[in-house]
């Protein structure tokens, strides 16, 4: 089995032995599947394959896991449906005992509804086991449908559901006294005699499905109902997973678990990612005592969550697409990953063949490797070993060109009687020399503005002016020309790796908490507003209120506001976030509520400030314009509320909540949903005839509506609502912990989004043309790179004027 199929990436084995084998699977998006690669020996088999697939696609229901994708004209064939997070019924007996009593009755019925669902659809199962049953947070879901191409028909499946009750009853322990097919005494009267019937040898005796579930549903009311797992369903996908071991690590391991997994991915034959092994010394040479040390914790732990063998090794190739903080770092390092493993590999050899001057690098490896250490790498850091190997391949390279001059000269000098003609052919070639050295820095300094430029977009113009200055090469004409709606940054000065940020709703203040201080900037002038002593405990998240003058503080425990107008810090009150991880804090659009949440443990509250009491306690509510209404999601029993009055809202059953934002006309909402982006009347029903896509994630109504904005851990979109055109679309510093946050300015033309490290890009809307003379309009807009920070992103050549 390869590490893909089709478009699926594969994770760990779900079930297997006989004649299929299921795994876990990831699509390109991340989304979890399980994949089913049945054994077809013949055509005939294929064919029939083909035939239960079409009738298994045609099932819909809820207690069936649906089938999504058949590919059956590939080798292996395999069939892609919905993955039920859960355990198996095999599972839950083994582990907790037989069933007995109204369980066994709320199985019995769950599992027959599932049947005659699928027998209704023209399809049948054809393996039914306790292994085919997965009970979900939802209840008992049937899984597995499609994979045997001949199953013996609707009576072997209603045998096959006798069996099963069986095992639920008894166990898998066949030395207990009493086990019969028949169920024996272990059930009541009424179910012992559908369980015997199901069970007839004779197949034309059985009952059909529909007609164990009709039997069923005359059954007590206490036996009715939902059967849930005997305890809380614990199987995260495997980027919930990997993010999970990712929060455990202290910041100075969680900065280099990027090294670690970009260092066990590479590039095969196509260009596609793919997993490889390294070597412990691979992942550790060159470096300090104490970075050794922790790359060694960092294996450890994610060894034992399951996700990296040994020796090192990612255990799934489907965590590259599973995991989005892994997905986003090999996303910025994928074009440079070929070049660091020739690096890493050329460095190794060189240290191990004692430091030789044949083994360093030199001529077009030398030039891809200084161009990708210098401007390529996003994540990726060059260990000591690494850095010293690169430093002393450029020193050879400079030294061997010095000496090939030298000897020119000499040549020259021999060769040549006039002094004056040797001067001149020692200066053209000379000048020859410096024009090859120019390029090549010119090449460099573009590559190092387009790393910056997600970043630091202004400085990235400086950078891309000073390479054209260096040198007109393509590379640079592509810098200095290239299109960014990005027009001005802003950086917290004393941002540290915990500080906290939150910016105003109209994008003109940010707050910044960092070691117990608060600082308020003007993003405008990027002058500091005010300096104040943040609460004594702890702050997990902040927010600003509507009013663009109080912020929100959630600590451990308790809240606090602070306010910009008298800078004082308030009383504590309400609650807190206790749980580390991810925490976010909101206010309601009226700014009468304060929600916080925590997205790994699933605490959330919301806080009634007129009132000073909790509200929407255990719902998951979106709050409308002036406070006014709400949508309450609660599945089949989500409801608007307005005023006093509450109206069914069942069409936000499987919308998320968290990815949902009222207009401000409040007659609408755009719903970031897993194929688009959609905006919907407060009915349900879609207000546009086609969705907005992608779908990244939080969304924000510009003030009079026409925009929509959505932003990511690592990016920002907007639309225009009128036309339906995407007029921004931006990459933004990325934030381990909390996704960008939007604000837009009252006239619509300037977008400020805060990224992560206290970064705040002022975006112009109004998408300038492109100037004619891209070289003075820079000079103009920004000015050239100051001697301080051309020695920081030139080091190597002289400082020059380059406006």
């Amino acid at each position: 089995m390869t590490d893909r199929l089709g478009g699926y990436w594969l994770g760990a084995r779900l079930d297997g032995g006989g004649q299929v084998v299921v795994r876990e699977a990831y699509d390109e998006s991340g989304t979890r599947h399980a994949l089913g690669v049945p054994c077809v020996p013949d055509a005939e088999a294929r064919a029939r394959l083909a035939a239960a697939a079409e009738a298994a696609g045609q099932v819909r229901s809820l207690s069936v896991a649906r089938l999504t994708a058949a590919c059956l004209d590939t080798d292996p064939p395999y069939l892609v449906s919905e993955y039920i997070e859960g355990p198996t019924l095999r599972q839950v007996v083994c582990r907790h005992g037989p069933y007995a009593g109204d369980d066994l009755y709320r199985l019995a019925a769950a599992t027959a509804t599932a049947l005659a669902a699928v027998h209704e659809a023209g399809a049948t199962h054809g393996a039914l086991t306790p292994d085919k049953v997965v009970l979900g947070a939802e209840g008992p879901r049937l899984v597995g449908l499609g994979l045997s191409g001949d199953g013996g028909g609707p009576a072997a499946d209603v045998h096959a559901w006798g069996r099963l009750l069986v095992f639920a009853a008894y166990g898998p322990d066949e030395r207990l006294p009493g086990v019969r097919d028949d169920g024996g005494e272990r059930f009541d009267r009424p179910l012992r005699g559908l369980v015997a019937a199901a069970l007839h040898r004779d197949p034309d005796r059985r009952p059909s499905a529909r007609q164990l579930l009709m039997s069923l549903l005359d059954a007590p009311q206490s036996q009715q109902g939902r059967l849930l797992p005997p305890e809380p369903v614990d199987d995260p996908p495997l980027g919930a997973r990997a993010e999970a071991v990712h929060a455990r690590l202290s910041p100075a391991e969680q900065a280099l678990v990027p090294d670690v997994f970009l260092r066990l991915v590479g590039v095969d034959a196509e260009g596609a990612d793919t997993v490889v092994s390294a070597g412990l010394d691979e992942l550790v040479a060159g470096r300090a005592g104490d970075e050794t040390a922790a790359i060694e914790r960092v294996l450890a732990a994610y060894r034992e969550a399951g996700l990296i063998e040994e020796p090192p090794r990612i255990a799934h190739a489907a965590l590259l697409r599973a995991w989005p903080r892994l997905r986003e770092w090999l996303d910025g390092e994928r074009a440079g990953l070929a070049v660091h493993r020739e690096l890493a590999r050329a460095a190794r050899q060189w240290e191990a063949g004692g430091r030789r001057e044949a083994q360093l690098l030199q001529g077009e490896p030398l030039d891809r490797a200084l161009a990708w250490a210098a401007g390529g790498r996003r994540r990726l850091t060059l260990s000591a070993g690494e850095q010293t190997f690169l430093d002393e391949a450029l020193a050879h390279a400079r030294r061997r060109a010095r000496e090939r001059a030298r000897k020119r000269r000499t040549a020259v000098a021999g060769l040549l009687s006039v002094a004056l003609v040797a001067v001149l052919l020692a200066l053209w070639q000379r000048g020859a020399a410096d024009g090859r050295l120019a390029e090549t820095m010119s090449r460099v300094a573009a590559s190092r503005a387009e790393s910056l430029r997600v970043a630091d977009p202004v400085t990235a113009w400086r950078l891309a002016l000073a390479a054209w200055r260096l040198a007109p090469t393509p590379e640079a004409r592509r810098a200095l020309t290239a299109y960014d709606p990005a027009v001005a940054v802003f950086a917290d000065p004393h941002a540290g790796p915990r500080a906290l940020h939150a910016i105003t709703a109209d994008g003109a203040t940010l707050a910044a908490l960092d070691e117990g201080t608060l600082r308020l900037y003007d993003l405008a002038t990027g002058r500091t507003l005010a300096t104040a002593p943040g609460p004594a405990q702890s702050v997990r998240a902040m927010a600003w209120a509507p009013d663009n003058r109080t912020l929100a503080l959630v600590g451990v425990d308790r809240s606090y506001l602070y306010d910009l107008r008298t800078g004082v810090m308030g009383r504590p009150f309400g609650r807190g976030l206790g749980a580390p991880g991810e925490q976010s804090a909101w206010f309601s659009p009226g700014g009468r509520l304060l929600f916080a949440a925590a997205r790994q443990s699933g605490e959330r509250w919301a806080w009634d400030l007129r009132a000073r009491r909790a509200a929407y306690v255990g719902e998951y509510a979106v709050i409308g314009p002036g406070d006014r209404l709400a949508l309450v999601f609660d599945g089949k029993r989500s409801q608007l509320r307005r005023g006093g009055r509450a109206t069914p809202a069942p069409w936000l059953e499987r919308m998320p909540w968290e990815y949902t934002t009222f207009a401000p006309d409040g007659v609408r909402v755009a719903i970031a949903e897993e194929t688009g982006i959609q905006i919907y009347g407060l009915d349900g029903v879609p207000t546009h005839n086609s969705r907005y896509r992608p779908s990244p994630g939080r969304l924000r109504f510009s003030w009079d509506g026409r925009l929509l904005i959505s932003t990511d851990s690592d990016r920002v979109r907007v639309w225009r609502l009128d036309h339906g055109t995407q007029i921004a679309d931006r990459r933004v510093l990325a934030s381990a912990d909390r996704p960008a946050e939007a604000a837009i300015s009252a006239d619509g033309r300037w977008l400020r989004v805060l990224a992560g490290r206290g970064t705040v890009l002022t975006i112009d809307l109004a998408a300038p043309a492109a100037p004619a003379r891209p070289d003075a309009w820079v000079c103009e807009r920004y000015g050239p790179l100051s001697p301080a920070e051309w020695r920081r992103h030139l080091p190597e050549v002289p400082y020059r004027e380059t406006c």
